[in-house]
């Protein structure tokens, strides 16, 4: 039988209305500022102590409490998409801080952490938030992490492609197609022989390297009597290997700029993004969740098991490679794709309350059996390769 968690209606209802506001916020990234205002003043309500804004980015924080170590963090996302919650990050924010109540009202030594993410879906200047803070070092006192999110299954791991995104803006100068086109310079023929280039590339990447290479033009000439003085490709790279994805961009980037310079153009490179790595899952960890929601009767999937590569991308994944990081899919749903009106219909909290009431236990008893126990978190620490935390 679990170690459950007794819910009173008081915090039954706290976390359900912050979902739901959350929710209906719909905030895009970089630019949840009600979302992230509501979550610290409740946490601080709780006795954490917020640092915000963090790492630079307004809609960030480091929710605090207890001292020393060992040390837990609790990753929180709360940013939407165009078309709303489609992606179910309002149920991952009320998780965190659904556990982190929790976890604080247990905990005897030690701290836990929260940390407000923006932008996982990688819009704004906040992009990646995740990655941004690993790069800085924001996990280097935390002894391991625990993140979230919404499926259409349970499990538990996670595997993801490495990813970068960059946006080319080629700037010529216009002249009428038909009278004088020789007095211009076209944009646009740079900006589609860079894209069929890059398109050719494919046969120079290796199998192995599990590559994907999408792109859109987002801007190509105003009208069609006109010579386009100006053009904007976004191209999107993933990999199974963060180390040839970098050498992937640096190849295409070379490429674009012969282009640009054998048409007359200036060349604008912006990289939309920090790069997402692959992700490094934590069998330890995950195991102790999987054995949790056993408990509870779920038959999770194991992703840990699963041969081959992920499909999609997430900033986590940069946390993973930081420190012990482990990973839970809540299921909402069956057969319902990600970032569709069906998802998130289905992350409405009305509709995914028990579920997320089990993920919060499931979490809770998971941290406090790792917290509580030092030779499991040491076990954690050899599988991901040192005393990380220790500070």
């Amino acid at each position: 039988m679990a170690l459950t968690v007794m819910y009173d209606d008081n915090f039954r209802e706290l976390i359900l209305d912050v979902s739901s506001k959350i929710y209906n916020f719909a905030e895009i990234g970089s630019q949840e500022y009600k979302s992230s205002k509501l979550l610290m003043e409740i946490l601080q309500s709780k006795g954490f102590v917020i640092t915000n804004p963090y790492m630079g980015m307004d809609t960030a924080f480091r929710a605090e409490y207890g001292i020393g170590h060992p040390a837990v963090g609790i990753l929180a996302e709360f940013d939407a998409l165009p078309n709303g919650h489609s992606c179910g990050h309002n149920l991952i924010s009320a998780w965190a801080l659904g556990t982190a109540i929790k976890v604080a009202e247990s905990l005897k030594s030690g701290r836990i952490v929260v940390f407000g993410t923006p932008s996982e879906e990688g819009i704004g200047p906040y992009a990646g938030s995740k990655a941004i803070m690993a790069e800085k070092g924001a996990f280097k006192d935390i002894d391991f992490v625990m993140g979230m999110h919404p499926d259409d299954r349970w499990a538990v791991g996670s595997k993801a492609l490495a990813d970068a995104e960059m946006e080319f803006t080629f700037l010529g100068k216009s002249a009428h197609m038909a009278a004088s086109p020789c007095y211009g310079i076209n944009a646009l023929d740079a900006l589609v022989t860079s894209y069929t280039a890059i398109n050719n590339m494919r046969d120079w990447i290796k199998n192995d390297k599990h590559s994907v290479i999408g792109m859109i033009i987002k801007e190509g000439g105003r009208a069609s009597n006109v010579v386009p003085d100006r053009a904007v490709l976004e191209v999107d790279v993933r990999s199974s290997s963060s180390d040839f994805l970098k050498k992937l961009v640096l190849k295409i980037k070379k490429l674009v700029k012969s282009v640009s310079e054998g048409f007359g153009t200036q060349l604008i490179i912006k990289d939309l993004m920090p790069m997402y790595t692959e992700y490094k899952p934590n069998k330890t960890i995950d195991s102790i969740l999987l054995k949790n929601l056993n408990k509870f009767n779920i038959n999770a999937y194991n992703i840990d098991n699963e041969e081959g590569y992920g499909c999609g991308s997430t900033d986590e994944a940069n946390v993973s490679l930081s420190v012990p990081t482990g990973h839970i899919d809540m299921k909402i749903g069956t057969n319902i794709p990600g970032h569709s009106d069906e998802f998130r219909n289905a992350a409405n909290p009305k509709r995914a309350a028990n579920n997320l009431f089990t993920t919060i236990n499931v979490a809770y008893n998971s941290i406090m059996e790792i917290l509580e126990n030092q030779e499991t978190l040491v076990k954690i620490k050899n599988e991901f390769g040192g005393d990380h935390g220790e500070n």
